[in-house]
């Protein structure tokens, strides 16, 4: 399908440029501009409306999460480590979850297992449309989750594990990772390795720093803990959640170490969570961190993306850094910048149109598109079909 954007304000360089067009044809973004002469199957009319990239949630769990459904597929219990566990298998792309996703304007997230194992499984990125989920896979394997704190813990004591303390569980992560040094080195020598360990093929492009470990903490000290293991094996790494980073914000910023921020919006429910501030954002960003916002969805309704960043603006972040914490950062962060995350000639066809500034709670989710398929939320969306 190829539409026009016309007459509208998009968002690009931090800024909002009134009066554009933007065209999609074949899935991509194929012109940005004040004047763009084309016949096409859909025109939109703006009427100064705002257009912003579609937006990104770097860290959910959604399509593993049904709501009414008394087991859901978000986790196993056992064993304590899962590397091998991939949530393309899991992922239920008609889950009124993923409709949520689109009706707040998201277009990528990135899903993973929970958070309540040492290690958990991998992380895929993918699209918010299709009827599968590898309709709109991106990235299979971006990374590998591991959780510090107070969630393995409790499931350690929940399910009589052996390690249950914050001296066990990294002691444990650090074994099976000398474990997938190892496996990869005799492969490397070209020893026979008798069997194929799947949880040990799934930890290689971790060892082989392909993909970051994708880092669950929330105090200081587990987000310290983490960074250790990941110097101790030369691994990438991505902080997720963070609630304390603020206080480490410079040992962050000195390592590049990226942060994927949230969920703001959950009350101090938990002591690890007892120094959550809006003004983290702010403050992390101000040192040189990179931040992405996250409602880490089922942990709170994917529609509060926009309002975590809104939030931000209101402890004092500034609007462009805010909406590009839901755009452009989560798409480098992910990596996949190169196709995300902007409105640029050359990349995905992904643009969510709404009715005043997204930041503003307002302001309608009106239309969205998704590698050129057309979604609309709003029956007086003037569109012309040729």
């Amino acid at each position: 399908m190829s539409i026009i954007f016309n007459n509208v304000r998009i968002f690009m360089s931090g800024t909002f440029f009134p009066g554009q067009k933007v065209l999609v044809e074949k899935g991509k973004i194929a012109s940005v501009g004040s004047r763009i002469l084309k016949n096409v199957e859909k025109v939109i009319d703006c009427d100064q409306k705002y257009l912003v990239p579609g937006l990104i949630d770097a860290h959910s769990h959604l399509g593993l999460f049904e709501n009414s459904v008394p087991v859901n597929d978000m986790a196993e219990t056992q064993p304590e480590i899962t590397p091998h566990l991939r949530p393309l298998d899991g992922i239920k792309m008609r889950d009124k979850g993923l409709e949520d996703a689109r009706r707040a304007g998201i277009s990528t997230c990135m899903v993973c297992p929970a958070s309540e194992l040492p290690i958990a499984g991998l992380c895929s990125i993918l699209k918010t449309n299709g009827n599968s989920a590898d309709v709109g896979l991106i990235v299979e394997q971006a990374g590998v989750l591991m959780t510090f704190g107070e969630q393995p813990k409790r499931n350690a004591a929940d399910f009589e594990k052996p390690h249950g303390t914050r001296m066990g569980m990294p002691a444990l992560i650090r074994e099976t990772l000398m474990k997938a040094e190892d496996y990869l080195a005799a492969k490397q020598s070209k020893k026979m390795v008798k069997d194929r360990e799947i949880d040990m093929e799934a930890l290689l492009p971790l060892i082989r720093g392909e993909v970051p470990m994708r880092a669950c903490a929330h105090r200081a000290e587990d987000i310290m803990t983490a960074i250790r293991i990941a110097e101790e094996f030369n691994l990438k790494i991505v902080i997720e959640y963070g609630t304390e980073a603020h206080l480490i914000a410079d040992k962050l910023a000195e390592k590049k170490i990226p942060v994927v921020l949230g969920p703001s919006l959950m009350p101090r429910f938990r002591h690890e969570m007892s120094e959550k501030t809006f003004e983290s954002a702010k403050i992390l960003m101000d040192a040189g961190v990179e931040v992405a916002l996250t409602c880490d969805y089922p942990g709170l309704p994917i529609e509060t993306l926009r309002v975590a960043a809104a939030m931000a603006i209101q402890h004092g972040l500034d609007e462009k850094r805010a909406l590009q914490a839901i755009t452009e950062t989560p798409a480098k962060i992910l990596g996949v910048h190169e196709r995300l995350g902007k409105i640029k000639k050359g990349y995905d066809g992904d643009l969510a149109l709404f009715s005043g500034h997204p930041l503003d709670i307002r302001s309608k989710m009106e239309a969205l598109v998704i590698d050129g398929d057309l979604f609309v939320f709003d029956d007086n969306l003037v569109i012309e079909t040729n």
